[in-house]
């Protein structure tokens, strides 16, 4: 009788871990179970940011929207904390970062990359009545988005010796306003997008400081059967003329080399 009781509770274990198996190594079967696809971004005008009516909007909130709209799910953007997205999404608490990331080699060890559907570099911005030079950048004291690319090129191109760390990019544009800071090294997507203009009117993007060349992604979780979904998804929208009309209404330049492919 033991024996036959074994026998059935180890078989009874064998199907839970095939069924657990088949469920976990399939991102769009989980995504389409739990009825919602969970996307981490931060506030990034103007890839997400809330409008008036504190709705999610944006280049990436409204590709995201659609995005699972085309998987029958709803989509749920939550707000993560950029330095930790790698953890949150090997963690498997957002399925997707749509942030206007950039997709660098370094990052691409720990995750995956959609196609890249958008071109990008870093700016420095510094406040309207600032006498700072491009060559003064280096010896400034620079706000940077903690584990952004920005980050990347105060510590590695430009070298600079007094970095602020903060939490999103809007926040190292505060920290210049604030004068905690002088400069503020970000992404000249969103510089473009907000700086001369509202809470950002004193500020202006500083002549001759851009740095490289880079390209937007959307980051999976390694091996994420999402990412097959997601590049047809992408292609389809550039084809249709769906992310051309998003990128003239926000600003936004496409990487149609990767796209058109």
């Amino acid at each position: 009788m033991k024996k036959i009781f074994a026998l059935i509770l180890a078989v009874m274990m064998a199907v839970a871990l095939l069924t657990s198996c088949g469920v976990s190594d399939s991102d769009v079967a989980s995504v389409k179970d739990a009825g919602k696809l969970v996307v981490g971004v931060t506030v990034y005008p103007p890839m997400d940011y809330l409008d008036e009516n504190g709705e999610w909007t944006g280049f990436d909130a409204e590709l995201a929207q659609q995005f699972a709209e085309e998987l029958g799910v709803n989509c749920q953007i939550v707000i993560i904390t950029w330095g930790n997205k790698v953890a949150e999404l090997n963690s498997n608490q957002i399925d997707l970062v749509w942030n206007g990331m950039t997709a660098s080699d370094e990052l691409g060890e720990q995750i995956d990359f959609s196609v890249s559907y958008a071109k990008n570099a870093q700016v420095a911005v510094v406040l309207k009545d600032s006498t700072l030079t491009s060559g003064d950048v280096a010896t400034a004291t620079i706000s940077v988005e903690n584990g952004s690319a920005g980050a990347t090129v105060a510590e590695e191109t430009i070298k600079a010796a007094n970095i602020n760390k903060v939490t999103a990019q809007v926040d190292a544009l505060n920290e210049v306003l604030a004068g905690t800071s002088q400069v503020a090294i970000v992404d000249i997507t969103m510089a473009q997008s907000i700086v001369g203009k509202g809470a950002y009117a004193d500020l202006q993007i500083l002549d001759g400081a851009s740095y490289g060349d880079e390209i937007f992604a959307v980051g999976l979780r390694k091996g994420s059967d999402l990412k097959a979904e997601l590049d047809a998804f992408l292609k389809a929208k550039y084809a249709d003329g769906t992310l051309t009309a998003l990128a003239e209404e926000y600003s936004v330049g496409l990487n149609t080399d990767a796209l058109s492919k």
